[in-house]
Order: structure tokens, then sequence, then C-alpha cells
């Protein structure tokens, strides 16, 4: 993928270099994808999308089957992203709320394919359309 979408030959090898430390993938570098665990494919995942530099990075459910750590890693790197390449615009689709909230500057929550509510995090929460639609009377965040 790197020889098709970095024009620069010089650099494959280097922006390979860098992802798989930024990911810590450097223990499973020469398996196959195929043997991988479903963290560890995630992973990979995302950081082949990263390699062609890309202005909007559209995740799908990120944290769905992953372990406590695995998530905990992959939220650093999506806010690390955030500050490293501001021009980048992340899109996430994910039902784990707390998760996705503890990250993002901005969120809406979908009902029957209508915007029910935006805004940050904690407007959000207290939005009785989206507690209604989607998180319930119990859902709090810290």
């Amino acid at each position: 993928i790197a020889q098709i979408v970095i024009n620069d030959k010089s650099l494959i090898n280097h922006k390979i270099d860098q992802l798989i430390s930024k990911f810590e993938l450097d223990a499973v570098r020469d398996i196959k994808a195929k043997f991988l665990s479903g963290g560890q494919k995630k992973k990979l995942v995302i950081a082949l999308a990263l390699l062609s530099d890309p202005k909007v990075l559209l995740l799908d459910e990120p944290f769905a089957a992953l372990d406590v750590l695995t998530i905990h890693m992959l939220k650093e790197i999506l806010v690390n992203l955030q500050h490293e390449k501001p021009n980048m615009c992340i899109i996430i689709c994910e039902h784990q709320a707390r998760e996705l909230l503890s990250i993002v500057d901005r969120a809406l929550v979908l009902s029957n394919c209508k915007i029910i509510a935006q805004g940050t995090p904690k407007e959000l929460i207290n939005n009785a359309a989206a507690r209604n639609a989607y998180f319930g009377e119990a859902f709090k965040i810290n």
C-alpha cells in the first residue's frame, strides 16, 4: 500500500517504521495480518489509512471487541493525531458512547437517519432528545 500512496519512494520505509512504532506493532512486523489479534488488526488498518496522510480519517467502530488496554491506547493515538495533524478531520462512528465522548470535541446522535442532537460531549449528555433516543436517563460520564 505504501508503494501506491507515497510518491517519494525514499520516504516509504521511514513512514512505515514511524507508523509501526506509533501503533506498537514492532513485535508483529513480520507476521501476516491474518494471524494478528483483533486489536492488532484494528491498529494495522488505522496505520494503513494514515500512510497516505488523509485529510479525512473515517473510523467505523474502532473500539468494538477490543480489550480495555487496547481501547485506551487507540484513544491516546486518536487524541495525539488531533494535535499532530490539525488539518485532518477524524470522523468516528461508535456505539461505545463513554469511550467516544471522552476524546471528541463534538459529536452527534443519529436516530432513524436524522440528527437528534449535536454539540460538545457535555451538551449531548444533557440534551433531553439525546437521552431519550440513545443514552437513557442513567447515563453519566466522568
